[in-house]
């Protein structure tokens, strides 16, 4: 493949932005492409600042800070794209929108030209729709922000061209990022494996065990994790998360294990979003966070089985020195963690490399789960899974197959 010299993106808020000047940074001509001009001078204003902050701490010079800015070109309208050979878009996560975006970038790109989406959420296949050659279409989806999160997951859709994943796998590499080939199943690897990360600590506050800042604190400490769940949901957003975990829970048929938590619902429904509103799972109104949603703590029991299970993952899994409940809450997440990672494996979502790949890239987890499952055993795993399973009505434990067929 020849270098990518010249690309389009459509869209100029955050992820559009920080592609924009990714690809600069690397020697691309960019058409930086949004309705809204004063989108794109917001968008201008942020690259330029950035680039500025970089001259001053001695990483760019000002030389290539000028060059990198004169390489984006914006426009209102997505005309004159003759010369692209990549396209990519980052608007909103509304289908019909993207179909009339990919329907003009189709008639203002050459044949040649890949059209990736950086949906996050929706179906690749369902947005090649738009277009009349849905070989052209792939997923190419950034984590936020673009140019210092190291992952880009690459995503076939049931059309896509091979050449034209290969041509986004081998941008993302020359631009410096990781880049993991996944199919296009819901939330693809990170937005699907991570939901038990968030669903099983919202279930674990919802049912009294333990409250945010211990579930927390809990994760962090005995599971390495750099934040925990509730931390980082403030993080990212309450609304963004919710929204992901509903796409994702209804695009897989309602799996109980992908069912949103009715806290957070309630919370977004009160505009308490997290750290951009000042509270979310946390208040933020001082130098330090404080707790913000009280747990109403409830007794619970564990069958002796079970604590033996429980006992056998948690040594394994490195959890030896917490109570018995920091290991019911410690095993519970990881657990979901693991399985659902599982279960993308066994689904060939993506090869385990790339599982484990893109949840420590992406998501900054200290282990890949598919590594850390292998070290603690897929039978001890297993023993957990069986014994949370037991405890529930709809079945949202049952182990993958991966872990269901260990010898």
């Amino acid at each position: 493949m020849d270098n990518i010299q010249t690309i389009a993106v459509v869209g100029g808020g955050t992820m559009g932005a920080g592609i924009a000047q990714l690809a600069a940074k690397h020697g691309c001509t960019v058409h930086l492409i949004d309705i809204d001009q004063g989108m794109l001078d917001r968008a201008v204003d942020g690259i330029t600042k950035r680039l500025d902050r970089s001259v001053e701490k001695g990483k760019t010079s000002q030389a290539d800070r000028d060059v990198q800015l004169a390489r984006i070109v914006t426009s209102t309208e997505i005309t004159g794209l003759d010369n692209v050979q990549l396209a990519i878009e980052a608007v909103v996560e509304n289908i019909d929108i993207k179909h009339k975006v990919f329907q003009s970038l189709q008639d203002a790109t050459p044949d040649s030209a890949v059209l990736a989406t950086n949906t996050s959420s929706l179906s690749v296949s369902s947005i090649a729709e738009a277009v009349s050659d849905p070989s052209r279409v792939i997923g190419m989806h950034f984590f936020n922000p673009a140019p210092v999160m190291p992952l880009v997951e690459v995503i076939a859709g049931q059309q896509s061209a091979e050449a034209s994943v290969d041509l986004a796998f081998q941008a993302a590499t020359a631009w410096g990022k990781v880049p993991v080939r996944a199919k296009d199943t819901p939330g693809f690897i990170v937005n699907r494996v991570a939901r038990g990360y968030y669903l099983e600590a919202l279930r674990l506050l919802g049912e009294g065990v333990a409250g945010v800042d211990e579930i927390d604190l809990v994760m962090r400490t005995h599971g390495a994790f750099r934040m925990g769940p509730f931390e980082l949901m403030d993080l990212v957003g309450l609304d963004v998360n919710f929204a992901v975990s509903t796409s994702v829970w209804e695009q897989m048929d309602r799996h109980a294990r992908f069912t949103p938590h009715d806290i957070q619902k309630s919370l977004v429904e009160q505009n308490h979003l997290g750290r951009k509103t000042g509270r979310g799972f946390y208040l933020y109104d001082g130098d330090t966070p404080i707790p913000a949603y009280p747990v109403e703590r409830k007794s619970f029991q564990l069958s002796p089985l079970f604590s033996d299970a429980m006992l056998a993952f948690c040594v394994k899994a490195g959890a030896t020195e917490a109570t018995s409940t920091e290991q019911y809450v410690f095993s519970r997440i990881l657990a979901a963690i693991l399985n659902e990672a599982g279960s993308a494996y066994s689904a060939s979502v993506a090869s385990s490399d790339d599982i484990d790949t893109a949840m420590t890239k992406g998501t900054n987890y200290p282990r890949g789960p598919l590594a850390w499952a292998d070290d603690i055993g897929h039978r001890t795993v297993r023993g957990v899974l069986n014994g949370l399973n037991a405890s529930v009505e709809d079945e949202r434990y049952e182990p993958a197959a991966l872990f269901a067929n260990a010898q």
